[in-house]
């Protein structure tokens, strides 16, 4: 962390570089120096730390996802519209609950 505070500029640098190659660091496509880079930088930048770790949370969600199959067997996409499909309409009232708790008598 001391190296980014004497270096403010190739800190911002690296934090820029994290920011627009995570997704090619967690997929293993870039060079080892580039992944060196990101790996060092994620070491003493807390921010690119969790971006890094939110996004290979994601990653693995969606992959889990794509793996369990959906009620119709149609994929991820598929499951959520049917979800969708199933849920109420929010732009209708819901009904008013009715008192039968008497019996007729006011």
């Amino acid at each position: 962390m001391i190296q980014a505070l004497l270096h403010p500029i190739q800190f911002r640098r690296d934090c820029r570089f994290t920011m627009d190659h995570a997704s090619e660091y967690l997929d293993g496509e870039l060079t080892a120096g580039e992944q060196e880079r990101v790996e060092w930088h994620t070491s003493i930048c807390p921010k690119c730390r969790e971006m890094v770790r939110a996004l290979r949370r994601t990653i693995s969600g969606l992959r889990e996802l794509r793996a369990s199959p959906s009620p119709t067997d149609g994929g991820a996409a598929a499951g959520v519209l049917d979800a969708l499909r199933r849920a109420p309409d929010p732009t209708v009232p819901a009904e008013a609950p009715t008192d039968d708790t008497h019996d007729g008598d006011p």
